[in-house]
């Protein structure tokens, strides 16, 4: 039975390819199919940021058995020292990669070559206790990393980047895991399922929820957005407008440029001025980043050009009035990043 349901879970995947990749390279029915795709892997990807920083902390001396999170300070005995920076630390994840760049695109690729950990148990207190957190698995994704870049002198040769993640003595830390009481009737941390234990920062948490909550204000622009985008793409449009040589230049490249200009001339004002330029820069790049992909592929399958200044003026509506929407909310948010830097 399980065979037989490994077997339909194989096909289906491969049909989902098969279809996407249909779509994407013959028509235009890849538009309302492609951002459910993505909305779907970021929400599946994004799940253990958003149990991380849904779990509220609990006090060492309220602990019961099951998933906790805890905030406290880190304690060792034992220091170990970083392969590249020399740090010393608890605990590190080191990672050394060599860098590929396309020449077409300006993108890079890192190809890891070696990755190393070393890690102890160690404990974890707060105000109220000292719990011994248990590791078999170590997982820092969630710490800051610390990166350098070798480049190389030789032609063809590819750049090295280093990087590393460590814990250290009295690093202020937050960590997801299973608590459980060993025989002396003392909780313990340790991993759940093979899972391995959730490691955080408040710097960490305080910008991932951030993130979500720039995301949740957009997020009733970006349905409309998408309702109107396929509305003028699908539905019956008795307009017709003249077809324009100079639209799709605009679109791609005069956009960019337009942002480049009106964020050049907003810092030399200030107060409102300074505002509305940076607004009118932050609209053209948001435009030119949605619309892009939707205009290549629409002059790719040749579609009418009433629909596609239609939908258009429909992501340019919609990202303008999110930002006008939420210009406070969204001042606020950064605004306390950059006083914190």
């Amino acid at each position: 039975m399980k065979s037989c349901f490994s077997h339909i879970f194989v096909w289906l995947v491969i049909g989902t390819i098969v279809t996407i990749f249909t779509l994407v390279f013959s028509n235009r029915y890849i538009v309302p199919v492609f951002p459910l795709i993505v909305l779907a892997i970021v929400f599946f990807l994004t799940k253990t940021q958003r149990t991380f920083i849904n779990k509220k902390p609990k006090p060492i001396y309220e602990l019961e058995e099951g998933i906790v999170k805890i905030e406290g300070t880190i304690n060792a005995p034992k220091n170990f020292e970083t392969p590249y920076f020399k740090q010393d630390c608890i605990a590190y994840v080191y990672e050394e990669g060599n860098i590929t760049y396309d020449s077409d695109t300006g993108s890079e690729h890192i190809n890891s070559t070696l990755n190393k950990t070393e890690f102890q148990d160690f404990y974890l207190s707060d105000a109220t206790g000292k719990i011994k957190v248990f590791i078999t698995q170590l997982n820092l994704a969630f710490l800051p990393a610390k990166t350098d870049t070798l480049h190389s002198i030789k032609y063809a040769v590819d750049d090295i980047r280093y990087t590393e993640r460590t814990l250290k003595n009295g690093d202020l830390i937050s960590i997801l895991g299973y608590a459980v009481k060993n025989d002396n009737h003392q909780f313990e941390l340790r991993e759940q399922n093979d899972k391995p234990l959730v490691i955080g920062t408040p710097d960490f948490e305080d910008k991932t929820r951030k993130s979500f909550k720039v995301f949740k204000f957009l997020m009733p622009y970006f349905i409309l957005m998408y309702v109107g985008v396929n509305y003028f793409l699908f539905a019956p449009i008795k307009i017709h407008i003249v077809e324009s040589a100079i639209f799709p230049y605009f679109a791609i490249f005069g956009m960019p440029i337009s942002a480049i200009i009106l964020g050049l001339m907003g810092n030399r004002f200030e107060g409102f001025a300074k505002t509305f330029l940076s607004f009118l820069a932050g609209t053209c790049f948001s435009v030119l980043f949605l619309s892009f992909p939707l205009i290549c592929l629409f002059y790719m399958i040749k579609l009418e050009f009433t629909r596609i200044i239609c939908t258009w003026i429909t992501v340019f509506a919609c990202t303008t009035l999110a930002f006008i929407m939420n210009q406070k909310r969204l001042e606020g948010i950064f605004e306390k990043d950059t006083k914190i830097l």
